[in-house]
């Protein structure tokens, strides 16, 4: 019985230390910088230089992490094997990593992959002061009978597999795109991960801080970064919307105009040992 006690307290001891670890590593307060802007479909190259301009904008007024929509790079296409490239080795990929790795900061990006075996995904990107680290494949992707625009999604892309955990400057966080939120099976995975933050990058017409994403987050329980485009796309009038809700359900911030903005926030992150 004294082993079995002794035994007891020494792992107690040690998740002890790993949630003083784990506290430590992750800071209370981070500045987070949501940008929408206009996609130009089918432009990579110039939709690329938006982003690092906006980057080094965002940047420069203190931003740590950067959130780009959905597709950022690419918009939705016509000819996906011309407009798609290799993650991360692609050229779009490979300078917003050099930018990071410059400003010492972490961006998402949306961008449309394509594998070496032929598979083509919406997938969302993060690079940081140290270069790329984690990709997310959407999921549950959108299908739609009218193919105007390049927005059935089924007709196109390869699905993911649901949210996983990955690390951003020491947060939890997980991250889905657009469609996915509709997806109660969804939500319930972003959930069971525990994350510190959630990442919820758009791609759509009118405004993304919609009233039913607010019991979103509040399902999860953690502060959500919602990105969305600015512009026509095709033809969509899409009118941005990027917002920071809080674990409540709480609309902590939005942007203001349907123009090119940054909206820059500095988010409380709660330090709680998560396991």
């Amino acid at each position: 019985m004294q082993i079995l006690r002794c035994l007891v307290i020494s792992l107690l001891a040690i998740s002890a230390a790993s949630c003083t670890a784990y506290q430590k590593a992750t800071k209370s307060r981070y500045r987070v910088a949501i940008i929408q802007f206009d996609t130009i479909p089918e432009k990579n190259e110039h939709n690329v230089r938006q982003i690092e301009r906006l980057s080094r904008a965002a940047a420069a007024k203190g931003a740590e992490i950067i959130l780009f929509h959905e597709s950022a790079i690419t918009d939705l296409v016509s000819d996906i094997d011309k407009y798609s490239e290799l993650v991360p080795e692609g050229p779009a990929c490979r300078r917003i990593e050099a930018v990071a790795k410059e400003l010492k900061v972490y961006i998402g990006f949306g961008i449309s992959e394509k594998t070496r075996d032929k598979f083509y995904y919406i997938t969302h990107v993060f690079v940081g002061p140290k270069g790329y680290f984690y990709k997310y494949r959407k999921t549950w992707i959108w299908k739609s009978s009218d193919d105007r625009g390049y927005r059935n999604e089924w007709a196109r892309y390869d699905v993911g597999d649901g949210p996983e955990l990955f690390k951003v400057g020491g947060l939890r966080a997980t991250c889905f795109i657009c469609a996915d939120g509709d997806a109660p099976r969804c939500i319930e995975r972003a959930r069971l991960l525990k994350p510190d933050i959630v990442f919820y990058p758009s791609n759509h017409g009118g405004e993304s801080y919609y009233p039913q994403y607010t019991p979103r987050a509040a399902e999860i329980g953690v502060p959500t970064l919602i990105a969305n485009r600015t512009g026509k796309s095709w033809y969509a009038d899409c009118k941005g919307g990027c917002a920071v809700i809080s674990g409540t359900g709480e609309i902590l911030a939005k942007t203001t105009t349907h123009e090119e903005e940054i909206l820059i926030y500095d988010l409380a992150i709660k330090s709680d040992c998560r396991n």
